[in-house]
C-alpha cells in the first residue's frame, strides 16, 4: 500500500470571541467527531488560498484567511502522513453546512473543549485555550506572506544567514504590492521602475532549517515620491526580527510624483498605514 503526504489546512473562524467547530458528517472518515472547517490543498495551491476555497466549498461563504495558529501539524493518517497548517480567518457573511458537516457549533475555546476532536485539533485547542479571541483581529491577506527557512539559506551554525531576510522582505512586498492590484508587471508596462532607496534589518532571535517565518507588511509612511514599508517577522508567535524599506518611483529617469501621476497607487497603499 503506497501512503500518502496528504496536505491539509484548516481554520479557526473567529466571530465575536468565539470560533467555529464542524462535525463531521456520516460516511466520512472520523465521522461524529469535531473539527475545524477546512479540507486538502491542491498540488502546488498556496495554503491560504486553499482554505479560502475550502471555507467558501464547505461553509457556502467567502472567508478571509489571517495569520497562522501554529507550526504545521504533522500526524499519522489511516491513508497517510497528515500535514496539517492552521491559519486564523473570519467569515463573510453566516455559514452553512453544505454536506460536508453535519452540525457547526460557536463557542469558546473553553465551552469547545469538553468536545469529541479529531486528535490533529488536540494542539490548536490548547494554543487557543491561551489567546483572547475577542482581541484577535484577522489581517488582510495581502500583509501575510510565509516563508519556509531552506537549508542552503542557513550558515555553519545552522542559524538563518541574515542576509536572507532582505530576500523574504522582496518576497513579502511582491506579494503585497499584486495583491492590492499593483504587481511589478504592471509598473514595467506603464515605464516605471521603483528603484530601492534604503533597507534595513533588527534580528531579535535566530530562525533554522524548517522554520515557517510569518511575514507581516504595513506601510509606514507614503508621501509625495517616496513609500516606505514595515515586516514583522514571526515564528510560532514570537516575533524574531523587523525591517524596514523605503522605494521611490522613476519613469525615464525622473522621479514620479505618487499624489500627481499614481493618485490611485497612492490611495491604495493609504488603506495600509500602520498605526
Amino acid at each position: 500500500m503506497i501512503m500518502e503526504e496528504l496536505q491539509v489546512v484548516a481554520g479557526v473562524i473567529i466571530k465575536n470571541g468565539r470560533f467555529l467547530a464542524g462535525k463531521r458528517a456520516a460516511g466520512r472518515l472520523g465521522a461524529a467527531k469535531w473539527e475545524l472547517p477546512g479540507g486538502k490543498l491542491h498540488p502546488g495551491e498556496d495554503p491560504r488560498d486553499g482554505l479560502a476555497r475550502e471555507l467558501a466549498e464547505e461553509l457556502g461563504c467567502p472567508a478571509t484567511v489571517g495569520e497562522r495558529v501554529l507550526p504545521t501539524i504533522t500526524v499519522p493518517g489511516a491513508s497517510g502522513t497528515v500535514h496539517l497548517q492552521v491559519f486564523y480567518a473570519k467569515l463573510a457573511g453566516e455559514p452553512h453546512s453544505t454536506g460536508a458537516q453535519a452540525d457547526l457549533r460557536w463557542g469558546t475555546p473553553a465551552e469547545l473543549a469538553g468536545l469529541d476532536w479529531l486528535p490533529a485539533t488536540k494542539p490548536v485547542l490548547e494554543k487557543l485555550a491561551a489567546v483572547d479571541l475577542a482581541k484577535l483581529v484577522v489581517a488582510d491577506p495581502a500583509q501575510l506572506w510565509t516563508h519556509q527557512v531552506a537549508y542552503y539559506e542557513t550558515d555553519r551554525m545552522g542559524i538563518t544567514h541574515h542576509s536572507n531576510y532582505i530576500r523574504w522582505m522582496e518576497e513579502a512586498r511582491t506579494h503585497f504590492l499584486a495583491t492590492i492590484g499593483w504587481d511589478y508587471r504592471r509598473f514595467e508596462e506603464a515605464g516605471l521602475i521603483s528603484p530601492v532607496v534604503s533597507v534595513n534589518c533588527r534580528y531579535k532571535q535566530p530562525t533554522t532549517f524548517g522554520d515557517q517565518v510569518d511575514i507581516f507588511t504595513s506601510v509606514k509612511q507614503v508621501d509625495k515620491i517616496k513609500l516606505t514599508l514595515e515586516y514583522t517577522f514571526t515564528k510560532e508567535g514570537e516575533v524574531v526580527g523587523s525591517g524596514e524599506s523605503s522605494h521611490c518611483f522613476t519613469k525615464d529617469g525622473r522621479l514620479v510624483r505618487l499624489d500627481r501621476d499614481l493618485a490611485d497607487f497612492k490611495a491604495s497603499l493609504e488603506k495600509f498605514l500602520a498605526d
